[in-house]
């Protein structure tokens, strides 16, 4: 029962230091994103009309990139959070599923910036696919906790089903968005918005039949 208990806690203080890493990792990303707002060094913008507020309507696109970037950045973040609020401790294969997913959330930063105007079709939909693929992680991520019992003890059935549907949005919007990315820059920005609220609408409207 000792040796229990030190690998419970040992667990718990692991889950504190991963939590701790991940919120430095996406504070990272999120300055790496605003590093891409419009330079402003030469005080050119004291001669604009409408000053800074100038600067930004003349680059509304570049701002509109890091809008998004910076929102689905925002939604990876808080996904974890979701996946990882609910844990009692984790373990070694449980936190490696947790690193890889932020591995593809980075490598979604970088199909971003190697691309913000979003001319090539192979960086939108590279963006998609790896917000599908480390959200999917996450998603198994938590089935592992779930059968490893690195819940709560008094966490029932039915909270740990509602973690998983309330998880499985942001991934499933990625993935089916991947193919909106061939239509075209526009429809790709659009379904970011569309694609949620519609599984949400679905998901609703199961779970009254239910």
């Amino acid at each position: 029962m000792e040796n229990e208990a030190v690998s419970v806690d040992r667990g718990a203080t692991q889950l504190r230091r991963l939590e701790t890493l991940l919120d430095v990792a996406y504070a990272v990303l999120f300055v790496n994103f605003i590093m891409y707002l419009p330079e402003t060094e030469d005080m050119a913008w004291t001669e604009l009309p409408l000053g800074l507020l100038s600067v930004l309507i003349d680059d509304h696109v570049g701002l509109m990139r890091v809008v998004i970037g910076v929102g689905l950045t925002l939604i990876s973040w808080n996904l974890t959070h979701k996946l990882l609020g609910p844990l009692e401790r984790t373990d070694a294969w449980h936190t490696l599923l947790a690193l890889l997913q932020l591995i593809f959330v980075c490598l979604f930063l970088w199909f971003a910036i190697a691309d913000p105007e979003l001319v090539s079709v192979s960086s939108r939909a590279g963006q998609s696919l790896c917000l599908a693929v480390s959200g999917f992680i996450g998603s198994a991520g938590w089935g592992y906790a779930r059968k490893r019992e690195l819940t709560p003890a008094g966490m029932s059935e039915a909270e740990k089903d509602e973690v998983l549907e309330n998880a499985i949005i942001e991934p499933t919007t990625a993935l089916l968005n991947t193919g909106l990315a061939f239509i075209g820059p526009e429809v790709w920005t659009a379904g970011w918005f569309v694609i949620p609220v519609v599984l949400i609408s679905v998901q609703k409207r199961v779970a009254r039949r239910g």
